[in-house]
């Protein structure tokens, strides 16, 4: 979502192509990731302190990434999604029905990139630069890293030459530092690779090689919804036997898997495509590994939460986790000696590989 995306978006009718939003909260959202956007926009303090406000709700809530974060920060409160300014905007746009996909200090980013990095693809490329100077505006291709990547000289159209300062702000020699120059130049220049291949389709290959994480957030958010759903509407006229154990055993899973969690990602389990496979029966089933400090009852019950997303097969299509790599054995994953689950000590030898959502 651009910094300046108009709020009619949000607020116009649905039948006129908008989402309908009432105000103040769709202008604010709009107006927090327009503010997040243009902290990371240049190489400088802000972009600093915005990392580490992404790395600390990051971290805080075990999430793999803004897309899952995203998932996640619809269950705060407002008041816990206002302590950090990165999980106040993911809180706004889960409130108001959108996903932002936004991937800020991704290496491939012009404004991650480092110096020399940056310098080196502007002189293999040539890549033009529109500089403004004393009211005219000239255009210019960097030749050559001077001042151990601190600068590069630069070469106009008429072969003049004029140091550049490659980061931070320059206020004495009147030209705009390298990154400003691109960003001002090329404003949907984002990433080095789009430098050095001007024609690439981005975003097929993840699916193709099947590498994309599904993090645990995004993974199980339709049992939390339903939860969360079921919540609202406890002790209704419509509350009947059947809502009261959908509602119990959601409860559970829920308590068990948020305590299990942190021990999932301490152990390396970080995606829900992470974790082992038991082949049972024509299908292919999750299942929680044993690890260290949780209970073979509390391993049992994490289990079963996670099999009830094959209630839900349309999430787990959307999830388009079936081409994700096989996994090591059992035995190779192992971290705890903790005793396995009883249907699990019986089962015959189980075979680990790629998910199969067909028959599921």
């Amino acid at each position: 979502m651009s910094p300046n995306t108009s709020t009619a978006l949000f607020t116009f009718p649905k039948d006129l192509g908008g989402l309908q939003r009432k105000l103040p909260r769709a202008i604010l959202c709009s107006a927090t990731w327009g503010h997040l956007v243009r902290c990371c926009q240049f190489d400088d303090g802000t972009r600093q302190l915005a990392e580490i406000t992404y790395k600390d709700a990051l971290e805080k809530y075990r999430c793999l990434d803004i897309e899952d974060f995203q998932f996640e920060a619809e269950f705060l409160t407002w008041d816990q999604a206002s302590q950090n300014s990165l999980t106040f905007a993911c809180h706004l746009t889960s409130t108001i029905g959108i996903r932002v996909s936004w991937d800020p200090f991704n290496p491939d980013w012009i404004a991650s990139a480092a110096n020399t990095d940056l310098a080196q693809v502007m002189i293999d490329t040539q890549h033009l630069i529109r500089i403004q100077l004393n009211n005219v505006q000239i255009w210019a291709t960097v030749v050559e890293i001077r001042e151990e990547d601190k600068c590069v000289n630069m070469q106009t159209e008429h072969s003049e030459t004029f140091l550049m300062k490659t980061e931070g702000q320059d206020i004495t020699s009147g030209y705009p530092t390298l990154r400003e120059a691109i960003q001002c130049t090329s404003p949907t220049l984002v990433g080095l690779s789009q430098l050095i291949e001007p024609n690439r389709v981005y975003g097929l290959e993840g699916k193709r090689q099947g590498t994309r994480k599904i993090g645990w957030s995004q993974a199980i958010y339709p049992l939390r919804a339903r939860l969360q759903e079921l919540k609202s509407h406890l002790f209704s006229e419509k509350w009947d036997e059947v809502l009261e154990d959908e509602f119990i055993e959601l409860k559970s899973g829920e308590q068990a898997f948020m305590a299990t969690r942190p021990k999932l990602i301490q152990a390396g389990y970080t995606t829900l495509d992470s974790i082992p496979r038991l082949k049972k029966g024509s299908g292919t089933r999750f299942y929680c590994p044993a690890l260290k400090g949780v209970d073979s009852r509390t391993q049992d019950k994490v289990s079963k939460r996670i099999q009830l997303l094959y209630k839900r097969p349309a999430h787990l299509h959307a999830l388009d986790i079936k081409d994700a790599q096989p996994r090591d054995s059992l035995n190779a994953r192992i971290h705890s000696m903790a005793p396995l689950p009883l249907w699990l000590a019986l089962a015959p030898s189980p075979t680990y590989g790629r998910l199969s959502l067909r028959g599921t």
